[in-house]
């Protein structure tokens, strides 16, 4: 492609289809899904050098056999170790971060002569670090990484109901109460289903989740608006009867079992979400969430809860969650099930929906960040005051930028 063999001019890699936006439609794709995977632990099993083609799931389940683990995970099943670094994903927790025990990085970019590939090697005190996690894929196709290893971690979760205000009124509190924690705003309500997970010495070694439980608010809430035949992006008189007497009929969960399928709590759930993912500054919660009740009292609300969370701030150059002077952000997750929004008409109006949502948030002068993997509307001058452009340009190579990342990076002449 780059010396004019193929028509096409850029080129994309697959992470794992865990994003909801834009990120990979390209001219060409690349799937790595069938490349060797390859993955080689040291002597005394303290470090792993892993192919970037590894699927979450099975990187996880692979280091406990072994005893082994990183620090925190998040995503989905199916997201690529690659799709995961490269978008920056976070964990629930104001503490751990995926990346804190990474050593390195290897991608392939193009040379400075324009014609060659090359590889780059990129360590942890490389000035190219913070460019290389939350990549969005634009500086080229990452290879390998390698990670420290820490013992096998083990944890008990808990969900169950709770006011919102219990778990947002003290986040320090609560974060010191719970390692992990995020909790699902019911729509139009004060009411909020809280998962929360805490370190335990040991456990099942797969966990204890019965098998006829819903590990997900999600399934449980489809699996009754399926048979009332609601339908639609917004909350509808239906969805409001369900979700006004779900607290009585979702009873509380406690289960325990190893990080791999303790967090995410949600990766068994077979549905479709569209979602957006936006941070803000913790000090903005209370004004942020009535901002929400007042656009949702006019243009209606989500037909899923608003998933909430805190996530450890970091210094990459296109993170979200690079907030100087934070040491933690908040995350809103506005989620719509799209199993029940399946026309063009709906899937429009989720797009509308949370346009009008974002215009209202700046509008009232509210700062924040959007995950680039998930539904935004960025431009370049959002991304140049938001974001640490600057310092990544010199890393983008025009190969591997696609409309969707041209218009939020490149200035138009």
């Amino acid at each position: 492609m780059q010396q004019g063999v193929f028509p096409q001019k850029v080129v994309r890699v697959l992470g794992g289809l865990h994003s909801c936006s834009e990120i990979c439609v390209s001219d060409a794709i690349i799937d790595t899904s069938d490349l060797p995977r390859t993955i080689e632990f040291d002597a005394a099993y303290t470090a792993v050098t892993v192919s970037a083609n590894w699927h979450l799931h099975d990187f996880l389940a692979t280091l406990s056999a072994h005893g082994k683990s990183i620090s925190a995970t998040g995503g989905t099943d199916e997201q690529t170790l690659a799709g995961l670094i490269a978008t920056n994903t976070a964990p629930a927790t104001p503490q751990y971060a995926l990346y804190d025990l990474v050593n390195w990085f290897e991608y392939l970019t193009i040379a400075e002569d324009q014609q060659s590939v090359a590889e780059k090697h990129i360590s942890r005190t490389d000035p190219e670090f913070p460019a290389v996690i939350g990549s969005l894929g634009a500086i080229g196709i990452l290879t390998k990484v390698q990670f420290r290893l820490i013992d096998e971690l083990y944890f008990e979760t808990v969900q169950k109901f709770v006011k919102v205000k219990e778990v947002l009124s003290d986040l320090a509190q609560t974060s010191q109460k719970y390692d992990f924690w995020r909790v699902d705003w019911i729509p139009d309500s004060d009411e909020g289903l809280l998962w929360a997970a805490n370190k335990i010495p040991t456990a099942n070694p797969d966990g204890d989740y019965p098998i006829d439980q819903s590990e997900n608010i999600l399934v449980f809430i489809f699996n009754i608006l399926d048979k009332l035949a609601s339908a639609g992006p917004k909350l509808d008189l239906a969805m409001r009867v369900v979700y006004e007497g779900l607290e009585f009929a979702y009873r509380e969960i406690k289960v325990s079992g190893p990080l791999r399928n303790m967090l995410p709590v949600d990766r068994r759930a077979p549905l479709h979400v569209a979602m957006a993912e936006w941070s803000f500054n913790p000090k903005d919660l209370n004004r942020l969430m009535e901002c929400c009740k007042e656009y949702y009292k006019d243009n209606g609300w989500p037909n899923l809860p608003i998933e909430i969370e805190l996530t450890k701030t970091d210094n990459y150059f296109m993170s979200a969650w690079n907030w100087p002077g934070l040491d933690y952000i908040i995350k809103f997750n506005f989620m719509y099930l799209t199993d029940i929004s399946g026309t063009k008409p709906e899937k429009e109006e989720i797009i509308a929906h949370l346009q009008g949502l974002w215009n209202h948030l700046v509008n009232k002068g509210i700062p924040f960040k959007a995950h680039w993997g998930k539904i935004n509307f960025m431009d370049y001058d959002f991304v140049r005051s938001h974001y640490e452009l600057g310092r990544f340009k010199p890393f983008i190579h025009s190969l591997f930028v696609n409309p969707y990342l041209a218009e939020r990076l490149m200035e138009k002449m």
